[in-house]
């Protein structure tokens, strides 16, 4: 080695004189080092496909895409049911977010608190790349979170190079070559996902998503009991029995025999403040449904429109909001009174078309079996094919609260919560009792909206007794604003009556000087 490397000897004498190292040493060292690295790597190569010849002999599995909900629903039991007690050293983090189910919402064991929420958002852990190990029902259960994107680093596994992003299928495989025992266990992620859900209701709203709208955005909301909706109580027990007769196995047998079409539809209208679009949300969560919710305004064509409602499952409630944006009278119908130059100052008109609507409600391509519920503020105005028996069943107006509504209201406003007490509301019944008879008997029926009475008993939350003594004066404020609203709206009334006799007699003195213009060329000829 002296002979064949030149400088190879002065290596030598300044390593061992000034490093005390042997550099014979150290090369043997280094080949030892290289030989046994590539080894490894033979060894890894060989233990991979041993490993995949024992998994597809011994194993089943299945496979779950990552846009399917049962996805997130597998990761949110590892992170509830494998990862606490095992104890997993390899985990990825994500702020966690009780509201919104878009991606992981949260599923543990113990129940939800949005109030542990109000410093400091907690954080939560779920699996990672790789694999994911446990057992169910005495079986041996692998799960696989596959990283699609192939981010290596200098050899580094993904587990150590990045983080999940949401998207990544997952295997599931168990010991053994059957795959009920899987099956049973996507049945377990199902039930301990709905166990969460249970005093929540799930609303999915559409969103744009590679330049197509679809059902993609998750909200959860606690279920708001049909008692707080405060209208006529008789139109709501009949509304109720309605829906469930409709739910009912045998009514879907009935329809299908006798070859009418399994829908039901709903009109809910009112003054704004009513409690249409809350009316919705209650009766979603007293049926167990999930709440579609579309702005009409915000779809983009008939086309979009038909593939929202092409994609809805076969149980669901869809609530079309602002129907008034397509089912307004067409502006050949207007009336004389109503002022067509003004219409683009009001709500936003929707791009759908009125006869896209009536496609996706009760066309060739409508789904059936789902509930569809549509709010308007001015029911009058809406074109008569779209409230027609077989499109709309029922119409429920929702009125200005009654004194008997605003009585209920104050009692649920002020009953003491055992959960959260507070010393301000700790009030004997009859005393609670006499206070809401007040509240209400200085209220005027139907004149008021339920909106309206929330909003004055928040502002007085902690103090039933000063909300009770100041409605009178309450009332004839409001009283006083209602009527200079009426004046101002007279007024602007009369100017746009004005300003419509204005143009049509610029429009007349045109026609007429054309007239006289046609004469004089005619005289002249």
């Amino acid at each position: 080695l002296q002979q064949s490397t030149p400088g190879f000897s002065f290596m030598q004498s300044f390593f061992k004189t000034w490093l005390k190292l042997d550099l014979t040493t150290l090369a043997a060292a280094l080949t030892i080092f290289g030989t046994i690295s590539s080894a490894l790597v033979v060894l890894k190569g060989l233990g991979m496909k041993v490993y995949w010849w024992f998994t597809a002999l011994f194993t089943a599995s299945i496979s779950i895409a990552s846009s399917d909900r049962l996805n997130r629903e597998i990761l949110n039991w590892i992170g509830a049911q494998v990862l606490t007690r095992q104890a997993t050293r390899i985990l990825t983090a994500r702020t966690e977010t009780v509201q919104n189910d878009a991606w992981h919402p949260r599923r543990s064991q113990i129940e939800r608190n949005d109030y542990n929420h109000e410093k400091r958002v907690p954080v939560q852990y779920l699996p990672t790349f790789g694999t994911t190990w446990f057992i169910f029902e005495r079986n041996v259960f692998l799960v696989r979170r596959i990283n699609t994107h192939r981010s290596y680093i200098m050899g580094v596994p993904d587990e150590y190079a990045a983080a999940p992003e949401g998207d990544e299928p997952l295997v599931v495989m168990c010991l053994g070559r059957s795959v009920e025992p899987i099956k049973r266990y996507l049945n377990a992620c199902r039930d301990f996902a709905e166990k969460q859900r249970e005093s929540y209701i799930t609303i999915r709203a559409s969103k744009q998503q590679y330049n197509r709208e679809s059902w993609d955005v998750t909200i959860l909301r606690p279920i708001r009991p049909l008692e707080t909706v405060h209208f006529d109580e008789k139109t709501k027990a009949e509304l109720v029995a309605d829906i469930k007769n409709y739910l009912d196995p045998n009514t879907r047998k009935f329809y299908t025999a006798r070859g009418i079409p399994y829908r039901r539809g709903y009109l809910l209208h009112g003054t704004p403040g009513t409690g249409k679009t809350s009316l919705s949300l209650a009766l979603a969560g007293y049926f167990g449904l999930d709440l579609h919710l579309l702005h009409l305004p915000s779809v983009r064509s008939d086309g979009e429109l038909e593939t929202l409602f092409t994609a809805l499952p076969p149980r669901c409630i869809v609530l079309l909001e602002d129907i008034d944006a397509v089912g307004i009278k067409r502006q050949t119908e207007m009336t004389e009174d109503e002022d067509d130059d003004d219409s683009d100052d009001e709500k936003p008109r929707s791009r759908c078309t009125l006869s896209g609507v009536l496609n996706v409600i009760d066309g060739v391509a409508s789904q059936e079996g789902r509930i569809v519920l549509m709010t308007s503020n001015m029911a009058h105005k809406l074109d008569k094919a779209l409230v027609r028996p077989g499109r709309i069943d029922k119409m429920i107006f929702l009125d200005n609260i009654s004194q008997r509504s605003a009585e209920l209201m104050f009692l649920r406003m002020y009953t003491p919560d055992p959960t959260h007490p507070n010393p301000n509301l700790d009030l004997e019944e009859g005393k609670l009792q006499k206070l809401a008879l007040e509240f209400s008997g200085a209220i005027p029926d139907n004149t008021f909206t339920p909106a309206q009475l929330q909003g004055y008993l928040l502002n007085h939350r902690n103090s039933p007794g000063l909300a009770a003594s100041e409605m009178p004066a309450w009332v004839a404020d409001e009283h006083r604003k209602m009527e200079e609203a009426k004046a101002h709206a007279k007024k602007v009334a009369e100017w746009k009556a004005r300003r419509r006799q204005r143009k049509a007699m610029e429009v007349l003195a045109k026609t007429m000087d054309s007239a006289n213009i046609e004469a004089a060329s005619s005289e002249i000829k």
